[in-house]
Order: C-alpha cells, then structure tokens, then sequence
C-alpha cells in the first residue's frame, strides 16, 4: 500500500495543477505547464511502481521539482492570479517544503507524522486558492 500512496503523491501534484495551468494560464503557458507536470506524475508513478525503494531520493526530488516548476510561468501567473490566490498558492508550495524536509529527516523522532500535518497544511491552503481564486 505505501507504493501506492506515494504514487498518488504524483497524482495530487499534478491534480492541483491542472486547474491553475488550465484555467489561470490556459493558452501556451498552460499547456506547457500542464504536459511537464503530468510528464513528470506518469515518470514518477513507474519509479513508484516498477522500481520499488530504488529510486527514494529521486522521487522526492521530482516532488519538488514539479512543486515549484511553476516559477518557469511566474511572470503569467503574476499576470492572472489575483494577489492573494498567490499567497494561498506560495504558502501551499512552502508548507509541502517545509514538510519534505521533515520527510527526509529520518532520524527526527514523528518526522512522519509532522511531515503530514505540513501536506494537510499545504492542501488547504492550496484548497483555498483554487476554490476562491481559480475556479470561475
């Protein structure tokens, strides 16, 4: 089950994604981001799957990569999300960051379990942007 659940990792990700990519960006920018982050999801998703405990460090690594592969569009998205989707959008990325260190910081004891309570952190304010923000 824990491959499966760090599979949908990818799947989160890119699942965010896709309402600022198509519905804030849209156009070339937004079809860009949205192939590279879902590229990125489906490479993911078969080192999760096919190559089980090889490739940990990367997997994390692709994480934060398509976490913040949106600086790329920074001067669009400036452009199209109102200030505050902004905010809620760069608390959301920090705070799943800030958990991915906790993450990897295997010899902290409840790393686990404070590395969740970041990712709930950064779903809700990622929740907030799209809902208040995105969606028409």
């Amino acid at each position: 089950l824990n491959i499966f659940d760090h599979a949908a990792i990818f799947l989160l990700i890119a699942g965010t994604y896709t309402p600022f990519a198509l519905v804030t960006l849209h156009g070339p920018w937004g079809w860009t981001i949205f192939g590279i982050v879902w590229g990125l999801a489906v490479v993911g998703i078969i080192l999760k799957l096919f190559y089980t405990g090889r490739y940990n460090l990367l997997s994390t690594i692709i994480y934060i990569v398509m976490g913040w592969i949106i600086v790329i569009a920074i001067k669009p998205l400036v452009e199209a999300l109102p200030f505050d989707g902004l905010m809620w959008l760069l608390a959301g990325g920090l705070s799943y960051s800030i958990g991915a260190i906790f993450f990897l910081w295997d010899k902290m004891p409840y790393n686990h379990a404070i590395f969740h309570v970041f990712v709930v952190a950064g779903s809700a304010c990622h929740f907030v942007a799209v809902f208040w923000y995105v969606l028409p």
